[in-house]
């Protein structure tokens, strides 16, 4: 690593995290001052419960300050953008404004310069347009830096011009500390150690009276390495041997081992190598206490996540079966409700099937009675008209009419009925109306028994609509006498036994 990029490494590992603290701060009470002051040992900042019940977006620039300092970027990054949108809600600019500057620094820090200077640029046209000199040279030194790890030293020199001549009128100490250090680093990236050296020992004095402690054992590195560079070997040594020794009270390793090594570089340089070589190995040992420790840190760290990660596989499969298992109760009484819905759905269908069929033999059941009973009216009008006409006959003694009375055998009555008292017509109505209400049964008759007449079919469909023998006499017109008869020989026509009931068997076939 060459000098240059050395003094480059110093500053954003160990000066430049203080700016990006403060570079909100506007004066002791903004959210930047607040986490400078808490740095040198100021109160604490208030709790997370505390912050949570006032949601200002001073309190959520301070907490994001506070996430910052332990290294939580991305938590920081959440409590800026909530400090942003509670200072865009109260429409207060500087707030704002000052939280997105501190979401510009939070993602340089992640290593994505470009989003930073993205953040910064518009930020410093917002303070320009305010007129808040102070910020506007915070605002500029930040963008330089932004710009300087971009590669762009143009833009880098010229931002940190332009903040360097506010803020070194117009700033704070740590303010003014940060721009002078930036700029001794904009000359030394340059390779000019002599204009470099004098930014830095004012940089230092402003620290020194500005009561920070934990960043000057790297400010000392800084001005040691500088009068290396220059050849000022007496300088060097001092300031390097006094960044060694407050690094190593500040428990500040990394410092002390790069203290150490440019004490070696200056020993080598001086014709003293068995010091060089001490401080060399001295060096090398602290760096590698440190991977050791810092290998110790990061295999923990990795086990923890590899637990954690574990523990959270395990949560997750645990949710995912519960969850399943509730899906598959859900999908189960889902299936169980919609069985039970089809079979409501079903039962009720099927009663409203039954009580319509019902409805509707009822009815042709009424209609056969209606017309059973038309038929037995019109025989009894035929009767008495038979009657009427032989009393006629009788009267005036024709010889050619042979008067009809009650000693007429059954076989003739029988005959007189199908031939004029139950006509055609009444009897293809009179079947048309059975076979809505028994269908197929006439036609399963004659198929079984095709040597029935059509008296006996016709006994054996008023039997079946439950007519008695006398109601059977009225609607065929002959005496009971004669439907017993019938019934006689209807019962040898289908070969049934004596004791065998003819009403059952017709009801049941």
């Amino acid at each position: 690593m060459t000098y240059q990029s050395s003094l480059r490494s110093i500053f954003f590992r160990i000066f430049f995290p203080v700016l990006c603290l403060s570079i909100s701060a506007c004066d002791n009470s903004t959210p930047g001052a607040a986490s400078s002051a808490n740095t040198a040992g100021a109160q604490p900042l208030p709790s997370y419960e505390e912050l949570a019940k006032t949601k200002s977006a001073l309190r959520l620039n301070q907490l994001g300050d506070s996430v910052l300092a332990l290294g939580e970027y991305h938590t920081a990054i959440s409590f800026y953008q909530q400090s942003m949108d509670s200072a865009a809600v109260e429409a207060d600019s500087f707030p704002y404004y000052d939280s997105k500057l501190d979401i510009a620094s939070v993602h340089d820090r992640l290593g994505d310069t470009l989003r930073a200077i993205e953040m910064a640029e518009p930020v410093v046209g917002a303070f320009i347009r305010s007129g808040d000199s102070s910020r506007i040279g915070r605002a500029y030194t930040a963008l330089a830096g932004f710009y300087s790890k971009a590669n762009m030293p143009e833009k880098s020199m010229e931002a940190t011009q332009k903040g360097f001549e506010i803020l070194k009128q117009h700033g704070s100490l740590m303010e003014r500390c940060a721009v002078y250090n930036q700029m001794a680093f904009v000359h030394s990236d340059g390779g000019d150690w002599a204009k470099a050296l004098p930014l830095l020992d004012t940089a230092l004095q402003l620290m020194v009276a500005s009561g920070t402690l934990d960043q000057r054992p790297g400010m000392r590195l800084n001005i040691g390495n500088c009068h290396r560079n220059l050849g000022h070997w007496a300088e060097a040594r001092h300031y390097l041997e006094v960044a060694a020794a407050e690094a190593d009270s500040l428990g500040q390793a990394h410092v002390e081992a790069r203290s150490i090594e440019r004490l070696s570089q200056v020993a080598e340089a001086t014709n003293d190598p068995t010091s060089a070589l001490r401080l060399f190995r001295r060096a090398k040992a602290i760096r590698d206490s440190l991977f050791t420790a810092e290998k110790a840190r990061n295999l923990q760290e990795l086990e923890i996540q590899y637990e954690t990660r574990e523990k959270e596989q395990e949560i997750k499969l645990l949710r995912t079966n519960e969850q399943l298992q509730k899906t598959q109760r859900n999908l189960l009484l889902a299936g169980l409700l919609a069985a039970v819905a089809i079979f409501g759905l079903g039962l009720y269908i099927q009663r409203l099937k039954l009580r319509n069929a019902r409805q509707i033999l009822a009815q042709k059941q009424q209609e056969m009675a209606d017309y059973v009973e038309m038929l037995q009216a019109k025989n009894a009008q035929l009767g008495d008209l038979e009657r009427s006409r032989q009393a006629m006959s009788h009267l005036h003694d024709l010889p050619d009419t042979e008067p009809v009375n009650s000693h007429l055998d059954d076989d003739s009555t029988e005959s007189l009925y199908n031939n004029r008292i139950l006509t055609d017509r009444d009897w293809e109505s009179f079947k048309y109306r059975f076979e809505r209400i028994h269908p197929g049964y006439l036609q399963r008759l004659r198929t079984r028994y095709p040597e029935l007449s059509g008296s006996e079919e016709r006994l054996c469909l008023l039997i079946k609509i439950n007519l008695n023998s006398q109601e059977i006499a009225n609607i065929l017109g002959i005496t009971t006498n004669g439907v017993k008869k019938n019934r006689q020989r209807l019962r040898k026509r289908l070969a049934m036994k004596v004791d065998d009931d003819l009403e059952a068997f017709i009801y049941a076939f």
